[in-house]
């Protein structure tokens, strides 16, 4: 990966965007985008977007979501602790003793979710699983009326993780579910600006997939295009205790994926499988047989129905403090969509009919 682009992910990966707060994530992806795109707008919500040839007939659409899982505090105990519930699906089991930052009205402040230190767990406590109603933040106020004067409930809560370098391309970071999304569309959108696409071409940096898939929603009612990439993490399955069997054998450093069935359009599916093939770009397959799990579900069934391609890169240990990914596979992803755009002829479509393919 190049050092700008690079410099740029972890630019993404250092900000602090829980659901509903992507303010500081948005604001790094507009400044990257801004320089190369025809046109830079946000919207009521804050979804992004950057556009490629705004006037021209033909649109894709490159999909990512800039909001993260978190915490919000909703109460304040007489002792000064923060107890929070959860945004999105941040897993309570990886919480207890990590180091958080409070997103308070005057700026951060640092805390740690408490925990019991093991020699004093009593009766159950050492063998049951925690569950998110027990998750409290300490941020070393002296009791309620301290915590008050710098919390209130209804502030946002992220873990105190920033990206680290692993053996090799291995990068390691809080966020990368899905930083890289957001990072793969302005990153395609600038090597389509470098190639001369003509097509219309809208990049969106997206609010709000953690919590329902929300801002994709307005951004496919808004911009309405022919097909649309979408691009998240997906899961991987190459470290202990995962299954092969209902996922494939999804590996990190053997390229990016692409998610067969549900919203992924199967020409839009033939037509990567065949871009992929002659770029020779290594192509993992994740099979989806109900919900992708992506912004791709309410982006599909907008308006006349979208068709859809769903790229992502292999991801360890996905909604945890320490997403890891490789670096190769997540470089392939926006050079896979610019070829992908470049392949779409003029007046083109994407049909259903037998065997999956273009009319």
């Amino acid at each position: 990966m190049q050092k700008k682009p690079y410099d740029f992910l972890l630019s993404l990966l250092e900000c602090h965007s829980p659901s509903g707060h992507e303010a500081a994530a948005t604001r790094v992806w507009l400044d990257y985008v801004t320089p190369f795109a025809d046109e830079v707008m946000t919207d009521a919500y804050g979804n992004a977007f950057a556009v490629l040839n705004p006037k021209a007939k033909q649109s894709v659409m490159f999909d990512g979501h800039s909001d993260e899982v978190g915490m919000m505090v909703t109460y304040i105990d007489e002792e000064g602790y923060l107890w929070v519930s959860a945004i999105g699906g941040i897993d309570a089991k990886v919480l207890p003793g990590m180091r958080v930052l409070v997103h308070a009205p005057d700026g951060d402040i640092k805390g740690v979710v408490g925990t019991i230190a093991p020699h004093m767990q009593t009766g159950d406590l050492a063998a049951r699983t925690i569950q998110m109603n027990e998750i409290y933040v300490d941020i070393g106020a002296k009791d309620k009326a301290d915590a008050g004067r710098w919390v209130r409930p209804g502030v946002t809560v992220t873990i105190d993780h920033g990206p680290v370098r692993l053996l090799g391309d291995t990068l390691c970071a809080r966020a990368c579910d899905n930083r890289i999304g957001i990072w793969s569309s302005a990153e395609a959108l600038r090597r389509c600006k470098a190639a001369g696409v003509k097509h219309k071409v809208i990049a969106c940096s997206n609010v709000q997939e953690e919590i329902g898939l929300h801002g994709a929603a307005m951004a496919a009612y808004r911009w309405d295009p022919d097909v649309c990439l979408v691009v998240d993490v997906g899961n991987s399955t190459d470290f202990p205790d995962t299954s092969k069997h209902m996922r494939n054998d999804i590996r990190l450093g053997g390229g990016p994926c692409q998610r067969i069935g549900s919203a992924a359009h199967p020409a839009v599916v033939d037509r990567l499988d065949e871009v992929a093939a002659q770029k020779k770009i290594k192509l993992q397959r994740i099979p989806i047989p109900v919900r992708s799990g992506t912004n791709a579900g309410s982006i599909y069934i907008s308006r006349k129905g979208i068709p859809c391609g769903i790229l992502s890169t292999p991801n360890r240990y996905m909604h945890s403090p320490s997403e890891t990914i490789d670096l190769n596979d997540l470089d392939a992803i926006p050079t896979l969509m610019t070829e992908f755009v470049k392949s779409i002829k003029a007046g083109e479509t994407f049909t259903v009919h037998k065997g999956g393919r273009l009319k």
